[in-house]
């Protein structure tokens, strides 16, 4: 006990004088064999025998049983695979990792000694509780084991010489994992003076002197998505040596060289969050008000530790490393930077217990991956995360330039962001593009923003948000209080309407000339002229604006600042205002005229200025006319892409022609119209209808200039119809939603969103709807059991107790009519026992139900004369049922049945605040006047047997469900149905106990199947279904029109014609139930087509159409005058839909239908068709996500395949425009003589040769692919034509080697992952592999006369090369399992296994065409090996190679593109040396490689 407390004293002390010296060695976690560890054999690439959980631990969100250590420092949730695969490598790693010092280590010959175990001691568990409630205040976390590793005097691998001899630089450093059942922590240790060390040499360096710095971080590993595997997330501690030497001289707990990370959550995790540096440890409670929340475990051990003085709290801003960021809140650097005059610096913080803040060191940049931000994201990019909980991965950089004048964070990094690692940060509308030190994101053709955010073109927009502050309007402060703004902008023209509502009368009056709150939307959204763009293209949805505003002669001054948070869930922007200052005081009544004016914005890179002065006339009874004026200057903030090129305006001229302000007393109500446009500085002389607003194009349409009076209308994206009159498209009507399983389709003006069905929620990636864990907030009873369920759960009780789960009862208790407790019952509740069933005590048939009574039966059923009629489908278990007084009248006290808890109410039935109870606590007395006795009272059970009534009351509701309940135990309750858990998990009642009536409960039948006719009990709507639930198709009848006979067979119900969409479409009625005049609603016939006459109800104007319903020229008449005749000669009349013949889509629709046998599946494709039969120009995969564009004839567009939530933009098929990819995809030929070509991405790239040497000063980009992911490659010597696989648009292609050329698909079908590809120059065919059904196809070089060659005994096929002179096939099969290089004839005759022993991932293959053998590089074994044809000869040309992807042979050398150095390497085949090496600008993974020459070889 002595020497414990000795312990702990020393520990104090050491970590007292902390600022001088770093944590002890003594004093880290014990280890060795004396604490019970096992010790890591010797050597320099081993890993531990598996070390077997008792408890699953969460990394990252995976549950994983076993973990092992390895030599090269790192913890791992899997067996590691060799040290070449990874020692040398980045992150991410391929499997996961927990790297306290990942680098290349060597313990041979006594090098030190590695220990690790697995431990439940309650003195070492109770120490990392300690730490964790120190590095994160807040959480609650009681570890219940820990696996400790260390790595005592270990040295780093080299290559020992005479000369040199064995370095003396040894590391000592531990990793401790502690986890509970829902959390993982882990603490890495660097004691003082053991890094010696800080990066070891590659042991394949190229005879180049370097060393790589090592790893410190967390690595989740490739993690499945869908028919694939992907990188997952990642969380690096250190970027650079500096970084490194500081793992021990300062750290993120307050005690240097003491590291924290949450790393693993049970339910959800995006990514790693570190210990907040400093936080909470710099003003620490007060000792004995530390309060309840500590995570500290109570462990039966004499050993205890004193939170405060183990560790005691200390922050010295001095000590701070100046490449560890504190991390700074946006409003850090943006808010009430003129108030304060803080020029963007962090105000000072105040309180006692206000975390002291410590100014962001120079030469810092945070990185963040990856950034999974959604359009709505309230974050700017410079604003890491802090909470305990976050996903995203922070490391350190360095360089950053900080403008404390603009409040504008700038980043530049050297470790290149590239769209392949961050493209999640674009708009789901926009297009990622790299740029040689970044990415930046452009929204696609439709589509208008700044590329993180994008809008459709041409569609009106909204604002919504809240004004919140206060305004002293003369003398008097009046606070707003989060009111309502709302905005409108016709974009279209530069209209902006702006209402801010509940505005008090002295503030609503003095705020009208404040037009500058909505002259932001103006500016954002305003009319664009030649040569300018609007404000939206250059924020996007994330920004600040700073505004003050000075008035004249008064002096007021007022500030408003306006935060932009993204946009929502229906695309509409969130803006947040605040106001703070004076203004002048205006008399109530009183008008405000604004005169037009004209404002210069300047543009920065990252901020827009502009300052103003503007007039403005007060009229009153009281003071007549009076003019005053004010001065407005502005700062716009926002985040700007660096990296691309700048090609926007200095500065651009907002001229606004019509402002109009006005303040309706009896609403309210604050409006400002505005009317805007934007142009260069200087007159605008434009006169075309589309800039000076006199078109006549619809509000949801884009005017198109042309030359001088004419003009085009087109609708926006997301709407249909001639531009005049557009109507909003459905995507959720017509098939065109991307919402996945669980997931149901919400259409929105010129979109849609999905949301999750009951019971789920949205995952990780924002989109994919994943199960609702229900049992997480303890839904069941105490004595019950909950079981979660896909999209629901299920509560059951305990063994010796009965009920449903959320009531259950001890089977020893029976039940007895209680006479004693009738009396208070009845006055309870209403209600009468009878034996077991209670039933209503009162009714009153010949009054007319009350609103109580209806929203009981509308959930009981009713009542009949032969008693309660059932709801269809029975009483969801769980639902509130409300109680009612004789008079039929809400009860003051309502209690739920199943939850327990009881509540007041009001006379409508409205929960009053305040009054709810939970189960088995005394309610609360509701006070009703004129109450004969009390409604809150219980029984007793006596000695005797009876029950009496008891003076302290206790809940109604829980007494009769704990008592009176009847539970049947005479049989065993059959497991549920679907139909039954369907039913279940439909949500009937609110989390206040109010019923949900909207909702639609499915019917069961007896046995809990499906009953074959379903009503939607709110709608009337009823339909027939199968026996999945699933609805049969026309078999749906609307209210009024009798029930469908579900015993007929399934009848093919005629799609809605383009007519009847239009017409559906169209708005009549305001979400507030009023008629909106002046719509036009087309007139269909009764097939669904248009009327050849159409009539305008509200104008009074008719005209002719044509069969699509657009307007026929020259025949719209007036009101008054005589209708058009629409059948006059030589118009052509609409053909009747029945003499349409079958189009291609639909015939070909028809067809896959009786393939599947009349029954598609949800993962069957059907080719979708519009209206008129054509296909659709989006296509998808029966209910997936996958969806690519096709053309007129149904054909793919290559590089459009997608699978997110949001469909891709597609052009229409019928009479598509002329459309390229950006760049314009033309052959750019390589110059005269021999060259490789490599595939990288979204291109082709040339490298000529000069001789064996590559000329990388002449390479060029032979072909931009925008979209594509170029993998297999081979060159046809005789045609001069170069042919690749695309990864991303699943074709093969071809392109002539000539300038201007352009790509020629040649198969779109059929394929789901072809990489590799061979070209026969003799036998004019071609092959290739797709390694996600795995086989090998082969085709003429048309593409015509494809068949496949091989199908089984294959995994994943990887390389393919054909030796055209033998006919012989060579191709590789990276199974990890049992990797393997085959061979057969080019006719799939003659199948033999080649190589199968010594390979682990042969990526790339080749010919020797010299020796006649085939020759692989792998990059599981790096190295480089040849075989003979007939399997003899084998020899290996090279051993240390990187990461190999692709080779070809030529002139003795072999040429492989390099996944490590993403570049081309030359070897020579006779010296087995590096002879050269290229290294494109912009880096990224390069994949096939190939050799074009000027005459076939």
């Amino acid at each position: 006990m002595a020497m414990g407390k000795l312990m702990i004293f020393l520990l104090q002390l050491s970590w007292t004088v902390h600022l001088v010296t770093a944590i002890q060695r003594k004093y880290i976690f014990p280890y060795g064999t004396l604490s019970g560890d096992l010790t890591l054999q010797e050597g320099d690439d081993e890993t531990s025998k598996v070390l077997a959980l008792k408890r699953p631990l969460y990394f990252y969100e995976s549950q994983f049983n076993e973990l092992y250590v390895a030599t090269n420092g790192i913890i791992s949730a899997q067996d590691l695979p060799m040290e070449k695969q990874y020692v040398d490598d980045g992150f991410p790693t391929d499997f996961p990792v927990i790297a306290p010092f990942l680098a290349d280590i060597d313990t041979s010959q006594g090098n030190g000694a590695i220990y690790y175990r697995v431990t439940e001691s309650p003195t070492l568990l109770n120490r990392v509780a300690q730490e964790v409630h120190r590095g994160f205040p807040g959480g609650h976390f009681t570890p219940t084991h820990a696996v400790i590793a260390t790595w005592e005097n270990v040295a780093a691998y080299e290559e020992v010489t005479r000369a040199t001899g064995p370095s003396d630089r040894l590391n000592t450093f531990q990793a401790v994992v502690a986890y509970d059942e829902n959390d993982s922590y882990a603490l890495f240790l660097y004691p003082e003076d053991g890094l010696h060390f800080f990066g070891t040499r590659p042991k394949e360096s190229y005879n180049v002197e370097i060393e790589l710095p090592a790893r410190v971080g967390f690595s989740r590993g490739e993690v499945s998505f869908i028919f694939s595997r992907m990188e997952g997330p990642y969380y690096s501690v250190t970027s650079n040596e500096q970084s490194l030497k500081n793992l021990y001289q300062v750290g993120n707990t307050g005690v240097p060289g003491v590291w924290l990370f949450h790393i693993g959550n049970r339910y959800s995790f995006e990514n790693v969050v570190p210990a907040s540096v400093g936080g909470a440890l710099a003003t620490p409670p007060p000792r004995g008000q530390e309060g309840d929340d500590s995570t500290t475990a109570e462990y039966p051990e004499t050993f205890e530790e004193e939170p405060d003085e183990d560790y005691p709290p200390i922050a010295d801003p001095d000590f701070l490393s100046p490449t560890i960021p504190e991390f700074l809140q946006p409003s850090h650097l943006d808010h009430d930077y003129r108030e304060n005059d803080n020029h963007g610096k962090p105000p000072p913080a105040s309180g006692p217990s206000a975390p002291q803040v410590f100014p962001r060191p120079e030469h810092t940049v945070l990185e963040v991956f990856p950034n999974n931000r959604g359009e709505s994201s309230p974050h700017m990019e410079s604003d890491p995360p802090l909470a305990p909980h976050g996903g995203h991965f922070v490391s350190v950089v360095e360089e950053e330039d900080v403008d404390f004048d603009t409040g504008v964070i700038q980043y530049s990094t050297e470790t290149k962001e590239t769209c392949a690692r961050f493209q999640q940060q674009c708009s789901q509308n926009a297009d990622c593009t790299d740029y040689s030190s970044g990415f930046c994101c452009h929204c696609r053709s439709g589509f208008y923003g700044n590329g993180r955010h994008c809008l459709p073109d041409g569609a009106p927009h909204r604002v919504n948000g809240k004004v919140s502050g206060t305004v002293i309007v003369g003398s008097t402060p009046v606070d707003l209080n989060s009111v309502d703004l709302h905005a409108y902008i016709v974009v279209s023209d530069g209209r902006a309407y702006t209402a801010i509502s509940e505005v008090p009368e002295p503030v609503g009056w003095a705020l009208m000339p404040v037009a500058p709150i909505g002259e932001l939307f103006g500016w954002l959204f305003a009319l664009e002229l030649p040569n300018s763009q609007a404000g939206f293209k250059i924020t996007g949805a994330e920004f600040t604006r700073h505004a003050e505003v000075t008035f004249y002669p008064g002096n007021q001054r007022l500030s408003i600042v306006q935060t932009a948070q993204g946009l929502d869930s229906e695309n509409h922007l969130s803006v947040d205002t605040r106001l703070h200052g004076d203004v002048p005081f205006i008399a109530p009544g009183a008008t405000v005229q604004m005169e037009p004016y004209k404002e210069t914005y300047q543009y920065y890179p990252s901020v827009v200025r502009s300052t103003s002065v503007r007039e403005f006339t007060v009229v009153s009874a009281e003071r007549g006319s009076e003019t005053f004026t004010f001065q407005l200057h502005q700062n716009i903030t926002y985040h700007d892409c660096r990296y691309g090129l700048r090609a926007g305006p200095e500065t651009l001229q907002l001229t606004t022609e019509r402002v109009f302000v006005m303040y309706v007393k009896d609403e309210n109500i604050l409006r400002y119209a505005i009317t805007n446009k934007i142009s260069p500085v200087g007159e605008p002389v434009q006169v075309n209808p589309c800039y000076s607003g006199t078109h006549d194009c619809d509000t949801t349409a884009q005017c198109l200039p042309g030359e001088g009076q004419q003009y085009q209308c087109q609708c926006a994206t997301g709407y249909m119809g001639d531009g005049r009159n557009c109507y909003d498209v459905d995507e959720c009507v017509e098939g065109l939603s991307l919402c996945g399983a669980h997931a149901q389709c919400v259409n929105l003006p010129g979109s849609h969103r999905c949301q999750c069905q009951s019971g789920y929620k949205f995952g990780f990636d924002g989109r994919t709807c994943i199960d609702l864990d229900e049992c997480r907030s303890q839904p069941c009873h105490p004595q019950a059991t909950c079981s979660n369920t896909l999209g629901s759960f299920q509560c059951q009780c305990q063994y010796d107790f009965q009920g449903d789960g959320f009531q259950c009862t001890s089977k020893q208790t029976r039940l007895a009519f209680v006479p004693h407790c009738l009396k208070i019952l009845k006055c309870a509740l209403g209600l009468v026992v009878s034996g077991t069933v209670f039933q209503q005590a009162l009714r009153h048939p010949e009054r007319p139900k009350t609103q109580c009574e209806q929203h009981r039966d509308s959930l009981q059923g009713g009542l009949s004369p032969r008693g309660p009629r059932p709801v269809p489908g029975g009483l969801a278990p769980g639902a509130f049922v409300p109680q009612c007084d004789e008079q039929g009248q809400y009860r003051a006290l309502q209690c739920h049945g199943s939850t327990g808890h009881c509540w007041c109410v009001d006379s409508r039935g409205q929960e009053r605040a305040g009054t709810r109870t939970l189960p088995r606590t005394p309610p609360t007395n509701c006070d009703r006047p004129g109450e004969t006795c009390s409604d809150t009272c219980g029984c007793d059970h006596s000695s005797d047997g009876g029950f009496h009534p008891q003076k302290n009351c206790v809940s109604v509701c829980a007494f009769v469900s704990e008592h009176l309940l009847p539970v049947s135990t005479d049989h065993t309750e059959r497991p549920k149905t679907q139909c039954e858990h369907h039913r279940d998990s439909v949500q009937t009642t609110s989390p206040e106990g109010y019923s949900i009536v909207e909702g639609f409960l499915p019917q069961c039948d007896e046995q809990g199947q499906y009953r074959a006719l379903q009503c939607h009990s709110s709608t009337g709507h009823c339909w027939c279904v199968d026996n999945m639930g699933q609805e049969r198709a026309g078999t749906r009848k609307p209210p009024g029109t009798g029930q469908p006979n579900c015993d007929e067979p399934d009848l093919p119900e005629r799609a809605k014609t383009h007519c009847e969409q239009h017409k559906d479409s169209v708005q009549t009625i305001s979400p507030e139930g009023y008629p909106i005049p002046g719509v036009f609603v087309p007139e269909c016939d009764e097939q669904g087509q248009y009327r050849a006459l159409q009539c305008h109800g509200s104008t009074g104007h008719c005209w002719c159409v044509d069969s699509r319903g657009q307007e026929r020229a020259g025949t719209r008449k007036g009101p008054g005058t005589s209708q058009p005749n629409c059948d006059e000669p030589g118009r052509n009349p609409v053909v009747p839909p029945t003499q349409r013949p079958e189009t291609v889509c639909e015939r070909w629709r028809a067809s896959l239908v009786d393939h599947y046998g009349g029954l598609p599946g949800p993962n069957h494709y059907l080719p979708q068709c519009d209206p008129q039969g054509q296909f659709n120009p989006i296509q998808c995969y029966g209910d997936s996500s996958y969806c690519w564009c096709v053309d007129r004839d149904g054909r793919e567009v290559a590089g459009t395949r997608s699978h997110d939530v949001v469909k891709p933009a597609c052009v229409p098929t019928v009479a598509p425009p002329t459309m390229h990819p950006l760049p314009r995809p033309d052959v750019t030929p390589p110059p005269s003589g021999t060259s490789l070509l490599y595939a990288q991405g979204q291109q082709i790239g040339a490298l000529p040769l000069n001789g064996t040497l590559m000329d990388s000063e002449r390479s060029s980009t032979l072909l931009a692919l925008h979209g594509s992911i170029v993998v297999g490659i081979d060159y046809d010597c005789r045609e001069k034509k170069v042919y690749w696989t695309d990864l991303a648009g699943r074709t093969i292609n071809r392109a002539r080697l000539e300038p201007g050329a352009e790509p020629e698909t040649l198969i779109n079908t059929g394929l789901t992952s072809p990489e590799g590809l061979a070209v026969d120059v003799v036998r004019r065919a071609m092959f290739w592999v797709d390694s996600t059904p795995d086989k090998i196809e082969r085709a003429n070089l048309d593409g015509s006369g494809r068949q496949t060659l091989f199908d089984t005994d294959m995994v994943n096929p990887r390389a393919i090369i054909v030796d055209s002179s033998t006919g012989t096939l060579y191709w590789t099969d990276w199974n990890r399992e049992a990797p393997k290089i085959e061979r057969s004839s080019v006719d799939g005759h003659s199948r033999k296994v080649l190589v199968k022993d010594g390979i682990g991932l042969p990526n790339a293959l080749t010919f020797d065409t010299a020796t006649r053998q085939v020759c692989w590089a792998d990059a599981g074994t790096k190295r480089l090996e040849c075989i003979a044809s007939d399997g003899t000869g084998r020899r290996v040309i090279h051993s240390n190679l990187n990461y190999p992807f692709s080779m070809v042979f030529y002139a003795n050398h072999f040429y492989f593109t390099d996944w490590r150095r993403d570049g081309v390497i030359a070897l020579s085949r006779d010296s087995s040396q590096f002879t050269d090496e290229y290294l494109p600008d912009q880096r990224s993974h390069l994949y096939g490689v190939t050799i074009a020459t000027t005459h076939c070889l």
